[in-house]
């Protein structure tokens, strides 16, 4: 019984840990991808975002997909294609299987594993292919990849500290949204965007949020968003969808 105490306090104790890691300010550090292998683990530990500039093509674009079988099969997305203003309706099972089916699942794990070197023993990605704009949420992940592969788009972060300011039910609320009207002290929350075009990708540390809107409303924009995760990051999401489940009940 002792035993298990002790365990559970060690547990929780290191979850604390990973939350306390944060850092209030706003600051960004910038490299290109032949940049990695030299710079990416030092500019990592100040646990800041990083803008990484000239990473190639993607697949996941209606230029490559219509170039395949799979563009018929899923109409989705030649209505977004269509009409981006469209509302997206689709589940977290739904777009990892897309990222399964089209090996885009497989590309970011030894990708992002490589450019961290790290240890697919102790270390698992996870990706979502996205159409369409990507409401509020935060990020659990060591490291949350962010990319834009068609179009341009808005990305918008809030580091941990915003959160108190943030309104009641704040997870999958869209950014256009989000107003004053719909909660009063709005303007008092800081916030920074970087803009994501086709060969940019953003990692953001945890204990941000983060969010995602086209450039241009009517443009139709495609994003990945893969999250690498120890253990520590995985039991810390769990812990805050179980938290959030039965608050919602």
């Amino acid at each position: 019984m002792i035993e298990w105490i002790v365990i559970l306090l060690v547990i929780v104790c290191i979850i604390a840990w990973y939350y306390s890691h944060s850092v209030s300010e706003y600051r960004f550090s910038q490299i290109k991808e032949v940049q990695i292998p030299t710079q990416l683990d030092s500019l990592w530990e100040e646990k800041v975002p990083i803008i990484i500039s000239e990473t190639g093509k993607d697949i996941w674009s209606a230029e490559s997909l219509k170039l395949t079988r799979f563009w018929t099969a899923q109409p989705l997305w030649s209505q977004y294609q269509a009409n981006p203003n469209m509302p997206i309706r689709q589940t977290k099972d739904a777009r990892v299987l897309w990222a399964d089916i089209l090996g885009i699942s497989q590309i970011y794990h030894e990708t992002l594993l490589s450019w961290f070197s790290l240890s697919p023993l102790l270390f698992s990605v996870t990706t979502e292919p996205h159409l369409g704009a990507i409401p509020l949420r935060p990020t659990f992940g060591w490291a949350t990849c962010i990319k834009c592969t068609q179009g341009e788009a808005r990305c918008i972060l809030l580091h941990n500290a915003q959160k108190s300011r943030l309104p009641a039910g704040w997870e999958s609320l869209r950014w256009r949204d989000a107003t004053v009207a719909h909660h009063p002290i709005w303007s008092q929350v800081k916030f920074v965007e970087v803009i994501l075009r086709p060969g940019t990708a953003l990692l953001v540390p945890p204990h941000w949020v983060m969010a995602i809107e086209p450039l241009e409303p009517s443009e139709p924009i495609w994003t990945i968003v893969s999250e690498v995760h120890h253990p520590v990051s995985q039991a810390a999401m769990r812990i805050h969808t179980n938290n959030t489940q039965v608050s919602n009940k």
